[in-house]
């Protein structure tokens, strides 16, 4: 059986940055279906995206800090139920 990271599709749309190279780009997809799973990167001033193979650890790690800085919320309540998603509000009245 595989190991999946959960939460892993919120890095869509991240920007990332490649010290090594100095360059820096946005993650347009994210890959677990392979033995070794990838993001997608679009770096700035390239045409094409480049897959970015990483371990499923470097992932996980990737994907808890993102949520430490974008998400208080511990990894399991970080989607809304759907008990605490209220419906519109109508407006009635006289006009």
């Amino acid at each position: 059986m595989r190991d999946f990271v959960q939460q892993a599709h919120r890095l869509v749309g991240v920007m990332l940055r490649d010290g090594h190279r100095n360059r820096q780009g946005k993650i347009t997809g994210v890959d677990q279906s392979r033995d070794t799973p990838a993001v997608y990167v679009a770096w700035s001033g390239q045409s094409r995206c480049e897959r970015v193979a990483l371990g499923i650890e470097e992932l996980r790690t990737l994907v808890s800090a993102y949520l430490e800085t974008h998400d208080r919320r511990p990894v399991e309540q970080a989607e809304p139920e759907a008990s605490q998603v209220s419906p519109p509000q109508r407006r009635t009245g006289v006009r």
